[in-house]
């Protein structure tokens, strides 16, 4: 929403957080610096009428960059914001923006979908380089992912039917990017391991994107690439089920266990992805040196909850003992 390069400010991928609080500006001053500093310093926005407000205009942003896919939270009083023909000509580079409301209502306009109310519990999706208009009723709260158009390859995507329409979180690809933006505003740009790096959640966000703006899974290759970035990061928020398979995932994504079979038949299979982010999240926590659980009891908190398989698992994929992995970890500490 406010926060692409295009037009105006991109930080640097070594800053975690940004926070714009409007509480700590004179109530005369709040609405000014919203519509100069937030609004149109990240992206061109206008918002059409200054709100009349109980106790005045107030706001909060909340910025995480991470690659390509900066990630916010804003939330601020009832309002309308434009993006008309004007700030699209003044937009850069093309971009989509994935906003889910996660609190108060907004009406979404476009040309293409027209009006469209969006509830806690839905998203939309809304296109720089196209005019759209927001009308926020009471207070509000929304998590806003941008997309560059150049992440997608797809440029049949560009001319998407699901602009500006609301998309339901409960279920099928709705879910999938739901579950995928949460996992990313928790990721720390610090964070550097293969199975919760940034730029593979960065995949996973973009494919499960392309999937809804696609309205279907696309092609035979983009369904099973989306299918199995969405089934992954499932699997990585759900390590603690024991019983996780893949008809548990196949009915989270509202696909069939064959489906999710197949997504994952041209590179690892489910249970080597499955094993291969318990053994990783396993082996992080034995290095952490405040964690004194006992190693069964990591291995069972992490759903590997029969002793003599993790046990197999782990000196297979680390040439030693989960025992003798932590005493090495913390001697190098």
């Amino acid at each position: 929403m406010v926060h692409a390069s295009c037009g105006g400010h991109r930080y640097s991928s070594g800053v975690d957080m940004v926070v714009h609080d409007l509480s700590t500006h004179r109530r005369s001053d709040r609405f000014e610096v919203w519509r100069e500093v937030i609004c149109r310093e990240f992206t061109p926005l206008t918002p059409e009428s200054e709100p009349t407000v109980d106790g005045g205009f107030d706001a909060r942003v909340e910025l995480r960059p991470l690659g390509s896919t900066n990630r916010a939270v804003l939330e601020s009083v009832g309002q309308r914001i434009a993006h008309g023909e004007k700030e699209v000509a003044h937009t850069g580079e093309g971009v989509f923006y994935v906003n889910i409301q996660l609190a108060g209502t907004c009406r979404v306009r476009t040309e293409s979908a027209g009006v469209t109310s969006v509830v806690p519990g839905q998203f939309t999706v809304v296109d720089t380089t196209r005019p759209f208009w927001f009308d926020y009723e009471g207070p509000w709260r929304v998590m806003s992912y941008q997309v560059p158009h150049s992440c997608l390859a797809e440029s049949d995507l560009l001319h998407t039917a699901a602009i500006g329409r609301s998309i339901d979180t409960g279920s099928g690809t709705g879910l999938a990017v739901a579950s995928v933006m949460k996992a990313l505003w928790e990721h720390s740009s610090g964070e550097s391991t293969p199975w919760s790096s940034g730029a593979h959640l960065e995949r996973a966000f973009h494919a499960t994107v392309a999937a809804v703006l696609g309205d279907t899974w696309g092609t035979a290759a983009d369904s099973s690439s989306s299918i199995a970035a969405s089934a992954t990061e499932y699997i990585r928020t759900h390590l603690s089920d024991p019983d996780l398979s893949v008809s548990v995932v196949a009915r989270a994504l509202s696909v069939s266990p064959r489906t999710v079979h197949y997504a994952f038949s041209k590179g690892a299979s489910f249970a080597t992805v499955v094993r291969e982010h318990r053994l990783a999240a396993i082996a992080a926590v034995l290095r952490d040196p405040n964690n004194s659980a006992g190693i069964s009891r990591i291995a069972v908190r992490h759903g590997m909850i029969d002793a003599s398989s993790f046990s197999r698992a782990f000196r297979q994929k680390y040439s030693m003992s989960a025992r003798d992995y932590r005493a090495q970890a913390r001697c190098s500490a």
